[in-house]
């Protein structure tokens, strides 16, 4: 009687075949969950920039009664249309010229003294982040009495 025994290697085997494909799915999903992190921490980076940089153009704009002008002085490659300036910042949100910009600010008037500024990607018309700004224009005693004074 002659028996006939199964290695059990093949058995191992297949133990070893699962484990290996057990952990291919995870490094897969790992790796997956890793790069959405990276890319939502690039994200928030450049838009937690874009505030920064919309808030110190606004802190500008307020700090005088003709904004545009104040504007234009503290970023000489800004470009002055009608009631808008575009500023352009390069990938380090250091103001550039056009042709070099990643991203853009627009600062266009919406009233006497009060602006809407907007940033966004050089290439996309999509807004990072906005931001309504009105400076504020302090009356005088002459124009609170409502006559000349002397």
């Amino acid at each position: 009687m002659n028996k006939y025994r199964h290695p059990k290697s093949s058995l191992f085997l297949m133990e070893i075949m699962i484990n290996i494909l057990f952990f291919a799915v995870l490094v897969t999903i790992c790796l997956q969950l890793f790069f959405k992190a990276h890319t939502l921490s690039e994200n928030t980076s450049v838009l937690h920039r874009a505030v920064t940089t919309c808030t110190s153009i606004a802190e500008v704009y307020q700090s005088n009664t003709d904004g545009e002008e104040i504007i234009l002085s503290i970023y000489p490659n800004a470009l002055f249309l009608e009631d808008t300036i575009l500023i352009y910042f390069d990938e380090n949100f250091v103001p550039c010229q056009k042709t070099s910009g990643a991203y853009r600010a627009m600062i266009e008037k919406v009233a006497d003294n009060s602006a809407l500024i907007s940033f966004c990607t050089s290439d996309s018309t999509e807004n990072l982040y906005s931001i309504e700004v009105s400076s504020y224009v302090p009356l005088t005693l002459n124009e609170l009495m409502g006559g000349d004074m002397q």
